[in-house]
């Protein structure tokens, strides 16, 4: 009957074992800090001890090691074969596999701070001995830590996962425009252009007046493309910022005459690359028979990478005043005179030491 009270007692020890690692290490060492280091109270108190690092998984797996294997050789000794296959077995897919898959308690969090200021003094110790021994068995370790990600969709995947996560602290738009960078490549041109119907076009010999400015300020892109002819060629690309209250002349003389063309069929990454390369901010669009299908904007291409163009409607950066005012000014440093401050700090000479030679190493310097 001892034996058998023993058998159950060293198998609670080797459950409470496995209660204390698993709410150690419920978060990543390195989540655990950072909590710690903003004074979450379970954390600090927590931190100490897993900031030894292998130290306290070998400790802790010595000690559920021997604690498991004493209950379970006395129970194996005092109960029947048939007892022991079904009683062992459930004991030990519950210790060793259930258990450390649940989620931590409150009474699993208070028996590990009970035992923690008793794990560090431990540790304080054996940390030398523990901390080779750790390093001995990493370094004979041959299996590598998998991610689990192979391609992309599995990193999708996981970015999905965490923004269902309650404790996440990445905000929705900086996952948005993750999961957006990850898929960016897989649009084309044809995904994001301005179809060709609803693109304003007018003539290189129009004027340019109240009538056009407003036109191309109610455009939602704010570009309208410019041909010699009704049905002519393109010549050129006017924008409704070149143009101001007294604008006047023909659209051929506020016009840029650059034009580039993207296919339709083109990625996104490469027409982000045209942009780079030629710094123009409306591509026109055209398909394999050279036919003009519409344009694509620098707008809607960040658009489908980030969601939204981000910042606010700011206009002012052609003014430094006006740029500098949006921020508080800094108090500037006050200029200490490093001169009076050296002279007070200094004792003043008798006539006797100044007359005196300097020393110099213990050598009198004439």
């Amino acid at each position: 009957m001892n034996d058998f009270v023993l058998a159950l007692i060293f198998l609670l020890l080797a459950v409470g074992g496995i209660v204390i690692r698993k709410t150690y290490y419920h978060l990543p060492v390195h989540e655990l800090k950072r909590r710690a280091e903003h004074s979450e109270p379970l954390a600090t108190r927590l931190y100490p001890a897993v900031a030894y690092g292998g130290s306290l998984r070998v400790l802790l797996w010595l000690y559920i090691g021997l604690t498991s294997a004493a209950s379970i050789i006395l129970l194996a000794r005092l109960l029947p074969i048939w007892a022991s296959l079904f009683i062992v077995g459930p004991l030990l897919w519950i210790t060793f596999s259930w258990l450390p898959a649940s989620k931590i308690t409150s009474a699993g969090a208070r028996l590990t701070l009970i035992v923690t200021p008793l794990i560090v003094w431990f540790l304080n110790y054996l940390h030398p001995i523990l901390g080779r021994s750790s390093e001995i068995v990493q370094k004979r370790a041959t299996t590598n830590w998998h991610t689990g990600l192979f391609e992309r969709e599995d990193l999708v995947e996981l970015i999905e996962q965490q923004q269902r996560q309650t404790d996440s602290r990445f905000s929705d738009e900086e996952l948005e425009v993750t999961r957006r960078a990850l898929n960016f490549n897989e649009y084309k041109v044809s995904d994001v252009l301005i179809p060709r119907k609803i693109v304003k076009t007018v003539l290189a010999s129009d004027t340019v007046g109240p009538v056009l400015i407003d036109e191309l300020h109610k455009n939602d892109h704010g570009y309208a493309l410019v041909r010699d002819a009704p049905k002519g060629d393109f010549v050129g690309i006017l924008a409704f910022k070149q143009l101001g209250l007294h604008s006047k002349g023909q659209v051929r003389g506020v016009m840029s005459k650059d034009i580039f063309y993207v296919h339709e069929n083109d990625s996104l990454s490469q027409a982000l690359h045209v942009y780079f390369a030629t710094h123009q901010p409306l591509l026109v669009v055209v398909n394999s028979f050279e036919e003009y299908v519409g344009v694509v904007t620098i707008e809607g291409i960040l658009r489908q990478l980030l969601g939204h163009v981000p910042g606010d409607d700011f206009e002012e950066h052609k003014n430094a005043t006006s740029v500098a005012n949006r921020h508080p000014k800094p108090e500037k440093p006050k200029k200490a005179d490093k001169t009076k401050k050296k002279a007070a700090k200094e004792p003043k000479k008798t006539d006797e030491e100044a007359s005196a030679p300097d020393k110099t190493d213990e050598k009198v310097v004439e």
